[in-house]
């Protein structure tokens, strides 16, 4: 549908709300940081992905075309660490080792794989011989280096280099019984020991919780590995261009010669250097210097390797992005979303990368941005063990469930997850405990708006249209009209839930006054909410009515049963049947006039 008002949107580059005007007329390139793929999503990242999606489906409504490009990024040390991880759990299952072993097992240095073995010992998958209680106070060392202030993390990582002194080249490794869970999983599904085979793997699987969070505007992903030729002749020519240099460890951009680096996200890059320790290496001219390139270090895998002009390695995170958005969408672009963590330095790596080397400014006419989810006031972390993915939330809620939560919360706001108690990696959250939280009240929320629609559907209907299904058409026009602005208006989608609740109650009082619909007003009100839905992604599942007559008959049986006893005031029996007919999908729905009964 097309809209002729005006979105508006905060540039995080200008630090302003205006008003949206692509470069190409009604076509949108649009462009998101996607996943390093070593691990699973988790709510932060459903956050993030969620609102893109509905940022594209607006715009789509608005009547424009949205090329939607999300980038994989499958080269990288985490993909790599997490590989060498995988075949030293594997390796370890034959039979216990020494450290010394599994470097020449591996080929790789010392501290390298004792970094990895500290790795799988908080994860609780290894176990150093004689030292059970290793795992707990690397955690809570961790921990404390995370929450304490400066002072305190200096003492706090001095502890944490003196407990990794405990492991050494003679010191026996062992698997524990949740490695060997891991191995029999690993061995069942054949699952790959390379970086590149876990990346697809786990590339695979961030798929699959878009597809089953209706996440499906993104029109092409790019994986970093596929653009090593190009990345190569980016790098090259920021070389010629004065904008790079070669050092025996990697190559470097050269952040003083991009005089406007720091204008996205406005920080002192020398500043933030101390803070974010970007690549601490003594071969740098500055501080904030970032690679392109980096070379095989030796003691570290040698795989994956590219040859370039400046030898055998990888490229840098940074790099791999403007490639592919050059590559793929030209030297400028409309929309660049990412989460607000990504604005120094990753994103202002992109500006001046891009930018150096097209000499077109800006290289993104709006960055978008979206906050960050935390829990309990703390950012989700696997080092806090308050973290949670995709997969075991959809284990307890619906996907649309998972949507309308985080669309009640501005994108540009902070999130939080309140749980009952603080979790730790030795007390992490399961699915369960999200039953405990803000999600469970946002399932409410939906399903008052999904009984907007099956009331729609199921009440009698007349073709009465009196003054009270005029008003009722007219509060649902308006409604539609709020929304919209609501949208335009940096899309704010809690209001946009807002007014649809709004309106759900005065449908309801109308339906309940009435007791009856009429026809038109039905049909509109289940139109609209559809259409309003599908620009959210929620509200789009199919409510059933029921048909055959044995099954009416029996739920007409267990609904008589339930008014006995709340007559009774059995009141806790009858909401016992009611929540487990509501759990396999028949919703009993308690009114002035009865009780009305929906199947979903």
């Amino acid at each position: 549908m097309l809209e002729n008002k005006t979105l508006k949107i905060y540039n995080s580059l200008t630090r302003e709300i205006e008003e949206f005007r692509p470069a190409r007329g009604r076509k949108i390139f649009m462009y998101v940081c996607g996943p390093t793929v070593y691990d699973y999503m988790h709510l932060g990242h459903m956050k993030t992905y969620v609102f893109y999606d509905v940022l594209a489906r607006y715009l789509s409504y608005k009547g424009f075309t949205v090329y939607f490009l999300m980038n994989i990024t499958d080269v990288d040390d985490k993909i790599i660490n997490r590989a060498i991880e995988r075949r030293i759990i594997v390796s370890l299952s034959k039979s216990e080792k020494k450290v010394g072993e599994l470097i020449g097992e591996f080929q790789v240095g010392f501290e390298y794989i004792r970094d990895r073995i500290i790795e799988l010992i908080k994860s609780g998958y290894v176990e150093l011989y004689g030292h059970p209680e290793m795992r707990d106070e690397l955690i809570r060392l961790e921990r404390n280096i995370l929450q304490a202030d400066e002072e305190e993390r200096k003492r706090y990582e001095e502890m944490y280099e003196n407990l990794k002194r405990w492991i050494r080249e003679d010191s026996l490794v062992k698997i524990t019984s949740a490695g060997v869970k891991v191995v029999e999983e690993i061995e069942a599904n054949n699952l790959k020991l390379d970086p590149i085979g876990l990346a697809r793997e786990f590339e695979k699987y961030f798929k699959e919780d878009l597809e089953k969070l209706g996440i499906n505007t993104i029109t092409m992903f790019a994986r970093a590995s596929e653009f090593i030729d190009e990345i190569v002749e980016l790098a090259s020519k920021l070389i010629e261009k004065g904008y790079a240099y070669d050092t025996p460890t990697a190559l470097y951009f050269d952040s003083s010669k991009f005089k406007e680096y720091g204008k996205l996200s406005g920080v002192d890059p020398e500043r933030e250097y101390r803070v974010h320790r970007i690549e601490p290496d003594p071969n740098k001219k500055n501080d904030a210097d970032w690679a392109l390139w980096r070379k095989i270090r030796e003691g570290y895998p040698k795989e994956p390797a590219w040859n370039s002009p400046w030898g055998l390695g990888r490229p840098g995170w940074h790099i791999e992005d403007t490639t592919i958005i050059i590559e793929m969408l030209g030297d400028q672009i409309d929309i660049h979303g990412g989460a607000k963590e990504l604005m120094f330095p990753h994103h202002e790596a992109e500006i001046a990368q891009a930018e150096a080397y097209t000499d077109v400014k800006p290289c993104v006419r709006y960055w978008v941005h979206t906050d960050v989810l935390t829990v309990n006031g703390k950012k989700m972390s696997k080092s806090l063990g308050n973290y949670i993915t995709v997969r075991d939330a959809l284990k307890i809620f619906d996907p649309e469930v998972l949507r309308y939560w985080v669309l009640l919360t501005r994108y540009r706001h902070r999130m939080d997850l309140r749980l009952p108690f603080d979790p730790d990696p030795l007390n992490p959250i399961k699915p369960e405990h999200l039953l405990e939280t803000p999600i469970k009240q946002a399932e409410q929320g939906l399903e008052r708006l999904y009984n907007v629609i099956r009331y729609a559907s199921s009440m009698p209907r007349d073709e009465r249209y009196d003054e009270d299904s005029k008003k009722i058409e007219e509060e649902l026009e308006l409604m539609k009209e709020r929304i919209l602005e609501a949208l335009d208006n940096d899309i704010d989608t809690a209001r946009a839930l807002a007014e649809l609740h709004e309106y759900a109650t005065k449908f309801f009082k109308y339906c309940q006054e009435r007791k009856t619909i009429n026809m038109q007003v039905a049909e509109k009100t289940i139109k609209v909410f559809r259409e309003i839905g599908s620009i959210l992604g929620i509200l789009q599942k199919d409510l059933e009515k029921i048909s055959d007559e044995k099954v009416k008959e029996l739920i007409k049986l267990i609904v008589g049963i339930r008014e006995k006893l709340r007559k009774n005031k059995q009141y806790e029996l009858a909401d016992e049947i009611r929540q487990k007919l509501k759990e396999i999908g028949i919703i009993l729905e308690d009114t002035p006039q009865g009780t009305l009964v929906h199947i979903t």
